[in-house]
């Protein structure tokens, strides 16, 4: 089975929009020339605690302006719905267990997502609801073809998956 256009662009899509929500808001925060104080995790209040808690066994490592963006996030998310701070958790979860080499990949992806324009941002996200519409094995099968494939193939998916999409018959 030959996927379609939109379904080789997906891989791509899904390693942009990882955690977006979640991470846009820690990534954007503005820094300080002042060196700033770490956050013992024992002073934030124990709401923040509560939607900090999968960053509990990694606190006293992040480095402080780190530590801030995620309080000030915190305080953000309590207005949320219930699940959507189940899915702020959820994600924040994922980040806490992500290699360091992970986390700086999903970092730059974020960078190169926020500096597309909006017309191309909103072709990675049509590529990725596309992606996240196809059957599990599917999606498994993508995954796996792109793992598989060296740079030059990674490169022609994704131009053809960024080319004009039209219905294809069957």
């Amino acid at each position: 089975m030959i996927p379609s256009r939109s379904a080789r662009g997906m891989p791509l899509a899904l390693a942009l929009l990882l955690g977006a929500p979640v991470l846009a808001h820690a990534q954007s925060a503005p820094t300080s020339a002042a060196p700033e104080a770490p956050i013992a995790w024992n002073t934030l209040p124990p709401q923040q605690q509560a939607q900090l808690a999968p960053l509990q066994g990694q606190w006293d490592q992040l480095p402080p302006s780190r530590q801030r963006q995620f309080s000030d996030s915190a305080q953000r998310w309590a207005a949320l719905p219930p699940d959507q701070q189940q899915q702020v958790r959820d994600r924040l979860q994922s980040w806490a267990n992500m290699t360091p080499q992970q986390r700086d990949q999903l970092s730059d992806n974020m960078r190169a997502f926020n500096q597309m324009s909006p017309q191309e941002r909103d072709q990675v996200q049509q590529a990725f609801e596309n992606f996240q519409a196809l059957p599990p094995d599917q999606r498994d099968a993508l995954r796996e073809q792109w793992r598989n494939a060296n740079p030059q193939q990674r490169r022609k998916r994704l131009r053809n998956g960024a080319a004009q999409r039209r219905p294809r018959g069957h």
